[in-house]
């Protein structure tokens, strides 16, 4: 059951992020912001029935796998966009934040506090 849980860890959200800011929406990506977000909170939640473990072995899978698509898919407008970082270690730094705001909503999420009597 705990599976079902790990599957949305799996999504190669990094890759997702810079896909839209690139290809789709150079100019402007006014929703980006807010549905990264959404996933992170929503994957901080489903996750508090993972063990942290497989967390970090999810979250290492989905930045090599978006690190690949990205380096297949994404064509950046121009030539500094991804300046002075390469495109991969940009992909790398965007899939740790959103690793580590799963990790805070997660732990804001699994205190007692919140939990029904």
């Amino acid at each position: 059951m705990t599976f079902i849980y790990l599957l949305p860890l799996l999504v190669p959200m990094p890759f997702l992020f810079h896909y839209y800011e690139t290809s789709q929406y150079p100019n402007d990506a006014p929703y980006l912001f807010i549905m990264t977000l959404v996933f992170v909170i929503v994957t901080g939640l489903l996750s508090k029935k993972v063990k942290i473990r497989y967390m970090i072995i999810a979250n290492i899978f989905s930045v090599i796998v978006s690190i690949q698509l990205g380096e297949m898919y994404i064509i950046p407008p121009n030539d500094i966009w991804f300046k002075p970082f390469r495109m991969s270690f940009v992909i790398m730094v965007t899939g740790i934040l959103i690793f580590l705001g799963m990790l805070i909503v997660r732990s804001i999420f699994n205190k007692r506090i919140f939990e029904l009597k």
